[in-house]
């Protein structure tokens, strides 16, 4: 088994907010709500697909996320130093790649939703791989940490809201911001609160 293994989130996580609600924000505000009721991978595919936006503009927005620009720092030190990296999203993986690409990371490992433009509109698929598979989110983000757990002898995960919650608990080392913070602190569970991942930088820096 190896030694170490790093999953993070992406929307909210190594970003300032969910892609999704970038899209809605500046075509859509009027959804910004939900009104609908969707959630998940539902939502996603309506606000994603909803917008039609053209592939030229759809890829502008992309390099407009508000990234937190100390993960490419992390991610380097990390995987020159401790172990491997794994980026885990309900959202999609078509704005993830392009987005770290944009920053200068290439080939990271990604689990996420599919994404693709056919026929100039862009679609979302659930995950391809039949074993991380589900319909709420399209990614079973529980299914894919109990998968590396016999691949690794320790599993650390960082994430922001509540789909992060049940997969982070099977996790060895938890690191939270926003709303998955306050949910373990609700349940009084050890883990490392964040706002940067110069600060999970800087705890792993002393293991160097």
């Amino acid at each position: 088994m190896k030694p170490l293994l790093f999953i993070s989130d992406f929307d909210g996580t190594i970003t300032a907010q969910d892609f999704f609600k970038q899209i809605l924000l500046r075509y859509a505000p009027e959804k910004i709500f939900n009104p609908t009721g969707k959630r998940g991978f539902e939502l996603l595919k309506e606000t994603l697909e909803g917008t039609n936006l053209k592939q030229e503009e759809f890829e502008k927005e992309i390099e407009h996320i508000p990234m937190d620009l100390s993960f490419i720092d992390f991610y380097k030190f990390f995987n020159k130093n401790l172990g491997d990296i794994l980026i885990l999203s309900a959202g999609s993986k078509y704005y993830i790649e392009k987005k770290l690409e944009l920053e200068g990371l290439k080939n990271v490992k990604i689990i996420a939703n599919e994404g693709f433009f056919k026929n100039g509109k862009f679609k979302l698929e659930k995950n391809e791989e039949e074993k991380f598979k589900e319909d709420e989110f399209g990614v079973n983000k529980v299914k894919v940490i109990s998968y590396y757990k016999n691949k690794y002898e320790k599993i650390a995960y960082a994430g922001d809201s509540y789909v992060d919650f049940k997969a982070c608990c099977k996790a060895d080392l938890i690191f939270a911001k926003a709303n998955l913070a306050k949910i373990l602190k609700m349940f009084k569970m050890k883990f490392n609160k964040f706002e940067k991942f110069s600060d999970i930088a800087k705890y792993f820096s002393r293991f160097k």
